[in-house]
């Protein structure tokens, strides 16, 4: 806290994955969750309330560091807003890594056994084509080094098939540029 040019670089950070959460949300709402409820009665409310507790958490987290970098310095109690800034992070992380965690345990395996290999990737492929071409850079950066090698080919088919050939070169560039040396080579060669 005590270096400004930090305090500046986690608060963009911190607006910057705001805004990725609520597109990531947004995404599900509109792409995921009508066939989710569709297919399972209920099964998308309490997913939404997730989501507006986590719209709620990030801008209150977004707000009280604003309050932060206002008082730096000023204020006689700034260690206990940083402490309590901390805390609320926490809380987020714990919440958030709960409501992930049922998505992928939960979620996940009702909507393989109810949905067509098709309308998965329907939703996939709607998912992907509703984003700015920033927003699935972004995304994609996080994706990549997080999936394995056949959700990457996966991911690579259809956008060879659907994107104009320098978008798809964008695509292949930035790949190359986020994952390990070792897994960009086999997919790199599965690709060939």
């Amino acid at each position: 806290y005590s270096k400004s040019d930090a305090v500046d670089g986690f608060f963009e950070k911190l607006k910057n994955d705001r805004e990725e959460m609520f597109l990531h949300a947004s995404l599900e709402e509109k792409y995921i969750h009508p066939i989710l409820s569709e297919r399972v009665p209920g099964g998308a409310i309490k997913l939404e309330e997730d989501h507006r507790k986590m719209h709620g958490y990030l801008d209150n987290l977004v707000l009280h560091f604003e309050t932060i970098r206002r008082k730096s310095g000023q204020f006689e109690r700034s260690r206990e807003l940083e402490l309590e800034f901390y805390r609320a992070l926490n809380r987020f992380n714990a919440f958030y890594l709960a409501h992930i965690n049922k998505e992928e345990e939960i979620i996940q395996p009702q909507l393989w056994s109810l949905c067509s290999d098709q309308e998965m990737k329907m939703m996939s492929g709607q998912i992907l084509a509703n984003q700015t071409p920033e927003q699935l850079t972004d995304s994609l950066r996080l994706m990549f080094p997080a999936i394995n090698i056949e959700e990457r080919l996966d991911i690579f088919n259809a956008a060879k098939s659907g994107m104009p050939l320098q978008a798809y070169q964008g695509f292949v560039k930035l790949a190359e540029q986020v994952l390990r040396p070792e897994d960009w080579q086999t997919l790199k060669e599965r690709l060939e």
